[in-house]
């Protein structure tokens, strides 16, 4: 299955599919994610600072997917697990359906329809969560690696959603590295800071 936009959480019923919009799809911040981690490829120097100029457009899936690849190997066999997490779900929810003693059996046909129906939906966002994550983990490890002491970025809501991923994922690694997120303005425009504080 190609990288690719789904959509917002679907939370499916017998009378309906509707959307959770505050569950969005991680593909809306996938770009981000693959920008970031071609800001910090650097053989990186103490007391030097980098700069790197975003894109105006997101990056084509096909390059976020292969940069993600380059930097973990692991990729396909994580969105492989993630795949077979979802088909199990999607089988567990049509298990549930069938045995359902509470809806007739025409809300009960409706409910499994509307289950297959978002199937490759399901599993799209699946795909896309495991690559998100993936290129988290990479963002966090080369934070490490190169001893990074901050991050910044413009004040946006998908920045911010990507830099709370990685601080999530920096403080997951072993040891363990802590950070913290602060907003400030600097030259007129917000920006968001994200500070390693201390390494364990």
């Amino acid at each position: 299955m190609p990288l690719q936009y789904a959509g917002p959480k679907p939370l499916i019923s017998a009378h309906g599919i509707t959307f959770d919009l505050n569950k969005e799809d991680k593909f809306a911040y996938i770009s981000i994610v693959a920008e970031l981690i071609q800001a910090l490829d650097h053989n990186y120097q103490a007391n030097e600072r980098y700069t790197y100029l975003a894109k105006a457009e997101p990056l084509n899936a096909d390059i976020i997917f292969n940069l993600i690849k380059s930097k973990d190997t692991t990729l396909v066999d994580q969105i492989e697990e993630r795949r077979k997490i979802a088909e199990n779900e999607i089988a567990d929810e049509l298990n549930r359906a069938h045995e359902n003693k509470v809806l007739g059996e025409e809300e009960r046909d409706v409910l499994i329809r509307n289950i297959e129906l978002m199937r490759n939906y399901q599993i799209n966002r699946s795909v896309n969560k495991a690559v998100y994550y993936a290129g988290i983990n990479v963002i966090a490890n080369e934070i490490k690696q190169g001893h990074i002491d901050y991050i910044k970025a413009p004040m946006f809501q998908k920045f911010m959603h990507v830099f709370h991923s990685v601080q999530g994922a920096l403080s997951k690694l072993h040891p363990a590295i802590d950070s913290t997120i602060d907003i400030h303005e600097e030259d007129g425009h917000l920006q968001l800071r994200l500070d390693i504080i201390s390494r364990k």
